[in-house]
C-alpha cells in the first residue's frame, strides 16, 4: 500500500475524487482513497511507469520494476530513455505534489515598452520625424543648391501612370458618339 503525501501547498483532504493512479498509461488504474492511500493489485512482473491523473497537481513519474515479491521504484524523467534509472525510491511509496498545475499564461498588462516596439509605431514616429527634419533640411540648403534641386526636378519628372484620367477617357469616349438614327 502505498501513499500521497500532503505538501506545503496540498493537503490530502483538498485531494480531488477524480485523481487516479495509472500504470502503462491506464493498462492497471485505482482511485486514491480518502486518507491518501492506494493499491493497485494483480501487477505482473516488468517494468511500469507509474502517473498520477490530477487536474489541479503535478505529480513526478516513477519508474517500478516488478519482480515475484519484490517492487523496486525508482524517479524517471520524461525524455530520458526507458534503460536509464533514476534515483531510488523507498517502497512502499510517499508521492508529494511537486506543484500545482497551472495551464494558463497569465495576461501580460499594459507596457510602453511593448507599444514602441510595434511596428505600425515605429513606422508613424519614423514618418513624424521625417515631416518635421525635411523642411528643416530643405531651409539650411544654400539658395544655389536649392535652385539646381528644383530645376533637376522639373527637368526630369517621374513620369506616373494617371489611371484615373484613362479610366475617364475610356468611360466618356461612348458616350461622344451619336445613337444610330431610327429608320421608319
Amino acid at each position: 500500500m502505498s501513499n500521497m503525501l500532503p505538501s506545503s501547498f496540498l493537503n490530502i483532504s483538498q485531494l480531488e475524487p477524480t485523481t487516479k493512479v495509472v500504470l502503462d498509461g491506464g493498462r492497471y488504474s485505482t482511485w486514491i482513497r480518502r486518507d491518501g492511500k492506494f493499491v493497485i493489485n494483480d501487477v505482473p512482473s516488468g517494468s511500469y511507469l507509474l502517473e498520477v491523473l490530477s487536474r489541479k497537481y503535478v505529480y513526478p513519474k516513477i519508474r517500478l520494476d516488478v519482480d515475484s515479491g519484490s517492487v523496486r521504484p525508482s524517479v524517471t524523467i520524461t525524455g530520458s530513455e526507458w534503460g536509464n534509472l533514476g534515483p531510488s525510491l523507498p517502497y512502499p511509496l510517499e508521492l508529494y505534489a511537486r506543484t500545482t498545475a497551472d495551464y494558463f499564461t497569465p495576461r501580460e498588462g499594459f507596457s510602453i515598452v511593448s507599444l514602441f516596439a510595434n511596428p505600425y509605431i515605429i513606422m508613424m514616429g519614423f514618418s513624424v520625424v521625417l515631416l518635421f527634419i525635411m523642411p528643416k533640411m530643405m531651409a539650411g540648403l544654400d539658395q544655389e543648391a536649392l535652385q539646381e534641386l528644383q530645376q533637376n526636378q522639373s527637368q526630369n519628372p517621374i513620369e506616373m501612370p494617371d489611371f484615373s484620367s484613362k479610366i475617364a477617357n475610356y468611360l466618356t469616349k461612348g458616350s461622344n458618339d451619336k445613337p444610330p438614327s431610327k429608320k421608319n
